[in-house]
């Protein structure tokens, strides 16, 4: 069978995105501010603490998204709150026809969210389904669902721009390992775990590890 895998970056290619997201990290956190204790409660005024919001705007400026939210429950809890943010009981999700990641399942049921499916690898049915259910929004998953998986994001994410449906995408286990993600493709939202942006094992591909896994 023919299979489809997502194009990793180079070695190069991996080594300069997290040049540039240590780059970045330095522009909010000059000097010693790297090596402050961290947050120590709210902030008067902004009601959240500080050094968070700091940290989403470098994971703003990094993924070039209007803003960041750093969330419990790693990308689980990154997809549950989108969806909550997103869409409301009984309201409808396309998503692929493929199975759905278990967690995220679990938060879409909990939700009382109708699924729709359409084939994300051909377009016409994308097309059809959209004309003919007008979903709510849609939930695509980077990485692939099934061995033969062949669908481009970025032409996901512009037919549902070009038909007003907002996106949220599960960029788990590609964050940090392709050129580009969802919020980069102009979809609505992404989502991910935050421990992938630096490590372990896995991240970039696995045949290297960054600096704070060494």
């Amino acid at each position: 069978m023919k299979t489809y895998p997502l194009q990793s970056m180079t070695m190069e290619q991996a080594q300069q995105k997290q040049f540039r997201l240590v780059d970045i990290i330095c522009q909010h956190f000059p000097g010693s501010d790297f090596l402050t204790q961290g947050d120590l409660g709210l902030v008067p005024g902004l009601n959240q603490p500080q050094i968070t919001q700091r940290v989403e705007c470098v994971l703003a400026d990094f993924f070039s998204a209007e803003s960041a939210a750093l969330v419990g429950g790693a990308g689980t809890g990154a997809l549950r709150a989108g969806l909550a943010a997103m869409l409301k009981p009984s309201e409808t999700l396309l998503v692929h026809n493929a199975p759905i990641y278990p967690t995220t399942r679990v938060s879409i049921e909990q939700m009382g969210i109708q699924v729709i499916l359409a084939d994300f690898n051909r377009l016409t049915d994308v097309k059809r389904v959209i004309a003919d259910r007008r979903p709510q929004a849609c939930l695509i998953q980077h990485t692939r669902q099934k061995i033969d998986d062949r669908y481009h994001l970025a032409d996901i994410i512009e037919l549902m721009n070009e038909n007003n449906i907002p996106t949220i995408i599960d960029d788990n286990y590609a964050v940090m390992k392709v050129p580009l993600i969802g919020c980069e493709a102009k979809a609505s939202l992404s989502t991910f775990s935050s421990f992938k942006l630096l490590g372990p094992a896995g991240v970039g591909g696995d045949c290297w590890k960054a600096a704070m896994d060494q």
